[in-house]
């Protein structure tokens, strides 16, 4: 698989050294969220050429955009959203026509400079006022594909107009704004006669929930998917994060749930405490390293007023609880096509058992990842697997793609 696919790459690491020339960026302030009246999803609003690092020079050519659209929320409001499209330059090595890799990205944060269609451009880069830190971290495996002659198109995922808050962990919103950036891409010459999913954490969420709700977008045949460790019960991964050094994620899906809906947002608010309510603006503020550098192993219980794990909290406040439970993955059954759903055992960010229940729900086998755990709940459980496997699970999905 990796000569068929990858001849010129030397390891996953190598494909991101192509800095000889500057990337050309758009501002991280790029299409500010607005609805949009009487345009349909899937519409493409805007397309500025970019550089992305490691896939713009010899190594790896492509051609790329950040991209604005349309796309409808969970609520079926139709509202801009923004992304990027990657065409590559090398040749496709498989059988038929060059694949679409519909790419759900994991949580680089919720500031604008943190959407992975502008931190594609600068890589890694440290911040001040406030101190920082932007992370590409996801580029590697977007590069991999690029590499192997398959096309990449992103989403940033949709944000609330209003609040300019992204709406964090909005499965079905996330899954939507990935279908509409892909039915955008094609006004850019992508061909999506071909498609393949991917997602992993956040974006696992995402891809899970696409394939849950496969007709909002008939037209868009997926045929093979790679989600891994999807957060499928919003309660229980709060729970299980609580304390670890990536617990600001808590921060992410309280604005998120707050953003989308303002009874939510008045039952949650009463109960923050002044902490609390600083601790979500403030990580609204910063990309994810940035606000681990912030907040490390914080703990949620001195962010409510009552002493409560904010798990606890949103089970306990009714309207929150109630929509959290309609929102939980596993309800619907995905189409029937190959689908690498995989965990790993030691996960400190998404819960095993959940994913292990989605795979019991959907009826399919759990790929598990067995990689000695480390201790201290740094996120190394949840995010090396990931990359562990990155090459293996991209060259699987696309030799099902090459059938």
């Amino acid at each position: 698989m990796a000569r068929l696919f990858f001849p010129r790459v030397r390891s996953l690491a190598g494909i991101c050294l192509d800095l000889v020339r500057p990337a050309q960026r758009t501002g991280p302030d790029f299409g500010q969220a607005s609805w949009l009246m009487g345009m349909t999803p899937g519409s493409l609003v805007k397309a500025v050429p970019i550089r992305p690092v490691g896939a713009s020079g010899v190594l790896n050519p492509s051609q790329s955009w950040r991209i604005e659209y349309a796309t409808s929320d969970s609520l079926n409001r139709v509202v801009s959203a923004t992304g990027a499209v990657f065409r590559s330059r090398t040749p496709w090595k498989g059988n038929g026509s060059r694949p679409t890799i519909a790419f759900a990205p994991s949580t680089q944060g919720v500031a604008r400079r943190c959407d992975p269609s502008y931190s594609c451009t600068v890589g890694i880069g440290p911040r001040v006022k406030p101190v920082d830190m932007i992370a590409a971290y996801e580029q590697p495996v977007i590069n991999l594909f690029l590499a192997a002659g398959a096309d990449v198109v992103i989403t940033d995922y949709p944000r609330d107009p209003e609040d300019d808050v992204e709406l964090y962990c909005d499965h079905v919103s996330a899954a939507r704004a990935l279908a509409d950036a892909v039915r955008a891409s094609r006004d850019l010459g992508v061909d999506t006669t071909t498609l393949g999913l991917w997602g992993f954490s956040q974006g696992g969420g995402a891809a899970a929930a696409w394939l849950e709700e496969p007709e909002y977008t008939p037209e868009l045949q997926l045929l093979a998917a790679v989600v891994a460790a999807p957060p499928t019960d919003l309660v229980s991964m709060l729970h299980h994060v609580d304390g670890a050094l990536a617990s600001v994620v808590i921060l992410y899906a309280v604005a998120g749930l707050m953003a989308r809906d303002e009874d939510i947002a008045a039952e949650i608010a009463p109960h923050l405490s002044p902490k609390g309510a600083a601790a979500i603006v403030n990580g609204a503020r910063t990309c994810a390293m940035g606000a681990v550098l912030h907040r490390p192993w914080a703990h949620t219980r001195t962010w409510t007023r009552t002493g409560v794990s904010m798990a606890k909290l949103l089970d306990d406040l009714p309207r929150t609880s109630a929509h959290l439970d309609a929102i939980r993955l596993g309800a619907v059954q995905p189409p029937n096509i190959p689908i690498r759903l995989w965990s790993a055992l030691h996960d400190d960010l998404v819960p095993y058992e959940d994913v292990a229940k989605l795979a019991d729900d959907w009826g399919i086998e759990l790929t598990t990842r067995r990689e000695r755990g480390i201790r201290g709940r740094t996120g190394t459980n949840h995010f090396g697997p990931y990359f562990l496997h990155a090459a293996e699970d991209v060259g699987w999905l696309l030799d099902q793609l090459s059938r």
